[in-house]
């Protein structure tokens, strides 16, 4: 018997009783319960909700009086057959299968890698070995910050890609940039509030809501967000992509950097969490150093992944803790972690100790380039059309509508010409009377299909 998952609020002024009442009455009427079904006993469904056993009696004796359960003498209580009810329209779910998502042929797609220059052959290799019997110890669970050796290999990579200062006992791993976020939140001043980007990933916003953690949105300029009003606003941490704003693409200048570490420096319970999601890919200019790199006061959390310098399906992500967040993680008990598949773990360390990785980046970053350069190179000849920006660094750039177009309308014209593109607005919180803006996202664009795209792109944005 499955236990039941109902919603107990103990600060509303309803009775609990009938907070309970009303979740199982709903849920046989819902068919979420059948009839016939069992319900808990007394005792278990009141050590599982921590209420009182006399509470759910009250709840059971309303029910068995409306008619919706039914007991049976020493076996409990049952879900009638409620057709038989006055006034019940039961609802039955049917099953629906999952819609398909439409295979777009231009499709600009946010995230996605050339998969064609995966590294099979090495990945085979290692996995292979993973999963040897001289392995055995990759069975058991592992330490919950992450394997030794893949920290080890992370902290040397980021000191000589990005000069971020640190070392393996610092790092941790988790499945993705939200449970970091979740695992950082945890581990912060009791009294914090965030800084957020504007526009941002919606994910970061939306997980800061789930744990009732305050937020403000900062808007971003040219040279990254805006000093200014981090230095007037109250809150004490901030949340930024200083190397690649995304979505902009922009790249928060030096002086920016020195006046946001300075910021911080100011006080012990000022944060700045780095995310340096995709700096790996870097075309134009010297390559920018890591906020984190700059940072005397151990005011930096630097955040980052795998996901697209090998592939999102890895669910690896990466921080480095300052000194003393690293050691309140060691002793916060029942923290996050231990998400990553050991194997996993181990088949990327071996790539990256072998050089496999460096290898790969180094290929992936020419290929990208072209890949950029061949869109680049054609939409800039219809200046009158779009305008490009936040195209040095990255998988993604912006297109900036020039020819009157609102946005409803290229979306429509998109739409008519099978073109999947997703707007700047998207990622904005506070929405400005500008030309509209999309954000191109040509990883996963096959090399012979580019020029395809380029030229389907600017025939549908072309006015009549």
């Amino acid at each position: 018997m499955e236990m039941l998952m109902f919603h107990i609020d103990k600060s509303q002024k309803q009775p609990i009783y009938m907070q309970l009442y009303e979740n199982i009455r709903n849920s046989i009427i819902n068919g979420q319960l059948q009839e016939g079904e069992k319900l808990p006993s007394k005792r278990l469904l009141g050590d599982y909700l921590s209420i009182s056993q006399t509470t759910i009696e009250n709840a059971y004796a309303q029910l068995l009086d409306e008619g919706y359960i039914y007991s049976k003498q020493r076996s409990g209580y049952f879900v009638s057959d409620i057709d038989t009810l006055p006034l019940i329209t039961p609802q039955r779910h049917a099953v629906t299968k999952p819609k398909t998502d439409h295979l777009y042929r231009y499709n600009f797609q946010l995230g996605a890698i050339d998969k064609a220059y995966f590294p099979f052959e090495q990945f085979r290799k290692f996995s292979k070995e993973a999963f040897d019997k001289s392995q055995d110890n990759l069975i058991e669970s592992g330490d919950p910050q992450g394997d030794f050796t893949l920290r080890q290999q992370i902290s040397h990579y980021l000191f000589h890609s990005r000069g971020v200062q640190s070392t393996p006992e610092q790092v941790i791993i988790a499945s993705s940039t939200e449970q970091l976020l979740s695992i950082i939140t945890d581990l912060l001043p009791k009294q914090h509030a965030f800084m957020l980007e504007d526009p941002i990933y919606p994910q970061v916003p939306q997980l800061l809501t789930r744990k009732h953690i305050p937020y403000q949105f900062i808007p971003v300029q040219a040279n990254g967000i805006h000093i200014d009003h981090i230095e007037q606003c109250q809150n004490n941490i901030v949340y930024i992509t200083p190397s690649h704003q995304f979505p902009t693409g922009v790249t928060m200048s030096l002086q920016n950097r020195i006046k946001l570490l300075k910021w911080a420096s100011q006080h012990s319970e000022r944060y700045i969490i780095e995310d340096d999601y995709d700096s790996e890919f870097r075309y134009e200019g010297k390559p920018i150093p890591a906020l984190q790199s700059l940072d005397k006061a151990e005011r930096v959390i630097y955040v980052s992944t795998f996901s697209k310098s090998i592939a999102p399906s890895i669910r690896i992500a990466y921080a480095v803790l300052p000194v003393h967040l690293t050691e309140q993680y060691q002793r916060t008990a029942n923290i996050e972690g231990g998400t990553v598949p050991r194997h996993t773990q181990y088949i990327v360390s071996q790539f990256m100790e072998s050089n496999q990785f460096e290898r790969h980046l180094n290929r992936m970053r020419k290929i990208y380039r072209q890949k950029r350069d061949v869109l680049i190179n054609y939409l800039s000849q219809y200046p009158s059309v779009c305008k490009i920006d936040g195209a040095q660094t990255g998988m993604h750039f912006v297109i900036t509508i020039t020819n009157g177009l609102s946005e409803q309308a290229c979306l429509k014209r998109f739409k008519a010409y099978d073109i999947n593109l997703q707007t700047l607005s998207h990622y904005r919180f506070q929405q400005l009377d500008t030309p509209p803006s999309f954000v191109i996202g040509f990883g996963g664009i096959d090399d012979s299909a580019l020029q395809h795209h380029a030229e389907q792109l600017i025939r549908a944005l072309q006015t009549s």
